[in-house]
């Protein structure tokens, strides 16, 4: 059949040129005048139809129009795919979307989805990836005709569907991060009590040592022997002082589910960070920090922190374990007028640049099958967006990576959240008080003893229950000292029912806890009670706190026994 030439001046589409001619697409060669088609049937050497502008227009005037032609023009405007696709696998219909995509790389996954369905004879379904986008495929079977197909792109509803999986996934670490947090605290509260007492003792045995006389070898061999327990005595504590801060660590990134913003400064979701992180780091890379931001921002703190584990977890996996004396990982903070700005730099291998365009992508990831998911870098990325702010990325292939966090300053005048606990010396000296120590744990009581019963008058109740049966015959104290979680009676109902029963009491609380878990309890913390210590803590600490409540106010009167 001869080829026909198109000088089309208007540029309809070759489908419609065809129905309108009467003849199949392939057959039509498009070219831009008579002049440039008379040259190109003589060079073929074989006869074609020229068909002109006006030709055309002709036949476009003329043509009529049926309703499978209003049909199609009508499917054409759809975003999604339909197509009828033969027994054989040819396509015999489609609107516009469905010939773009069975065009494509798709069209094996289409042809096998048709001659699923025709061979059930009920509907199959797949899903598809082309690129980044992700389609969902349905193919209905038609008897003797094949089976219709519908595509349908499911990208953002697969990234809002993830995204949830992932908060459930937070949620679900938070709530263990908080368990192990609080099942931590508890021995670590009277492990770190009972070294501060032996540290006392061992103060107690100098001081009777230098009684002896000076020379003797008695002497000189008990003094080795007590310096090199106090080393080991202060080797012990700072143990516990890094437990400590993991569990605090932890204890902020339990709070997940929560998208509370408060004024923060950076450098303690860095610091935060670098610690929750330090295991991993410490085998890979050096680390240099000089964090100068002083602005505070308003945000998250468990999101903020999640944006800062992600990138420079990403930093230290970019590069190479086996070489980590070259390996630098830098973390910067600094403002920048109404901007405060943290860069996580490594010098590892850089970014490919076919790579780079992709990196927000959700679910592209460059590392290997199981050790990540695709998701860190566009949810950090929607996290700051969220602030108002963005992240950038500079990278030269053997020159490492810079991410840059820049987010907008808090309002001036805004304050980060106070310290619950004051700062102390521990040359203090601290007014002898009468205080009621709660909790379940009853080594924690006994640590209590140890701490507090050479400078104050110590009552101790195993519960709730018990606490409230003491306040019935003495309700004669300074201070409540009371743990949140327990068994019972909970901290948060003991307090209710002296404040019911006992109302000078109820601002004399110190909550003791060693992780809130429901939002009710850290509601509570926030505004029903007077103080709280996180546990572990150190002395110095508890005692100071103890101070402070007993010396807001007038000692409630002692009740007779």
């Amino acid at each position: 059949m001869a080829r026909i030439l198109l000088v089309d001046d208007k540029g309809r589409g070759p489908r419609a040129v065809a129905t309108a001619l009467g003849c199949r697409e392939q057959d039509i060669e498009a070219v831009p005048s008579v002049t440039a088609a008379l040259v190109r049937a003589a060079e073929a050497g074989h006869t074609h139809v020229i068909v002109t502008p006006n030709e055309l227009q002709a036949a476009f005037a003329t043509r009529p129009s049926s309703s499978g032609d209003v049909l199609r023009e009508t499917f054409d405007v759809f975003e999604d795919a339909v197509c009828l696709i033969a027994p054989d696998g040819v396509l015999k219909v489609a609107n516009a979307m469905g010939e773009r995509l069975y065009d494509s790389r798709l069209r094996p996954e289409l042809q096998a989805t048709a001659k699923d369905a025709v061979s059930r004879s009920a509907t199959a379904d797949r899903t598809v990836q082309l690129d980044a986008r992700v389609f969902a495929v349905r193919a209905y079977p038609l008897t003797g005709r094949g089976a219709v197909v519908y595509v349908r792109d499911a990208t953002d509803e697969r990234e809002r569907e993830i995204g949830r999986l992932q908060a459930e996934k937070m949620a679900s670490i938070g709530m263990l991060a908080a368990g192990v947090a609080h099942e931590v605290n508890n021995p670590a509260a009277f492990v770190l009590a009972n070294i501060e007492a032996l540290t006392g003792s061992m103060r107690l045995i100098e001081d009777k040592l230098r009684e002896l006389p000076e020379a003797g070898e008695v002497r000189s061999a008990l003094s080795n022997l007590l310096f090199e327990a106090s080393a080991i005595l202060q080797e012990s504590k700072e143990g516990m002082a890094r437990i400590q801060r993991i569990v605090r660590d932890l204890g902020s990134f339990s709070h997940v589910d929560e998208d509370v913003s408060v004024p923060l400064n950076v450098n303690t979701a860095v610091e935060s960070a670098l610690t929750m992180l330090r295991n991993e780091i410490r085998y890979r890379a050096r680390v240099e920090h000089d964090l100068r931001a002083k602005q505070l921002v308003r945000a998250s703190v468990p999101r903020l922190g999640q944006v800062f584990l992600n990138l420079i977890s990403n930093a230290v996996q970019a590069m190479d374990e086996a070489d980590p004396k070259r390996n630098l990982l830098r973390v910067r903070s600094f403002d920048d007028r109404e901007h405060v700005i943290v860069e996580v730099i490594d010098n590892g291998p850089g970014i490919p640049a076919e790579v780079m365009p992709r990196i927000f992508e959700s679910f592209f990831t460059t590392k290997p099958r199981g050790m990540g998911t695709g998701l860190g870098l566009p949810i950090s990325l929607g996290i700051v967006r969220g602030l108002g702010g963005d992240i950038t990325v500079e990278t030269r292939p053997g020159h490492g990576a810079t991410f840059r966090v820049r987010i907008p300053a808090a309002e001036p005048g805004a304050t980060a959240a106070p310290q619950p606990v004051p700062e102390v010396t521990p040359t203090r000296q601290f007014s002898r008080r009468r205080i009621l120590a709660v909790d379940d744990e009853v080594l924690l009581l006994k640590a209590y003893r140890r701490m507090l019963s050479d400078g104050h008058d110590l009552v101790t109740a195993l519960g709730g229950q018990e606490a409230l049966r003491t306040l019935e015959s003495d309700s004669g104290f300074d201070v409540v000292l009371c743990d949140l979680q327990m068994p019972e009676m909970s901290g948060m109902e003991l307090h209710a029912a002296v404040r019911e029963r006992f109302p000078a009491l109820a601002n004399r609380f110190v909550f003791v806890t060693g992780g809130a878990f429901s939002a009710d309890a850290r509601r509570f913390l926030e505004k029903a009670v007077t103080a709280v210590i996180q546990k572990p803590f150190r002395v110095e600490e508890l005692l100071a706190l103890v101070d402070s409540i007993a010396g807001d106010g007038a000692r409630p009167p002692r009740a007779a026994r």
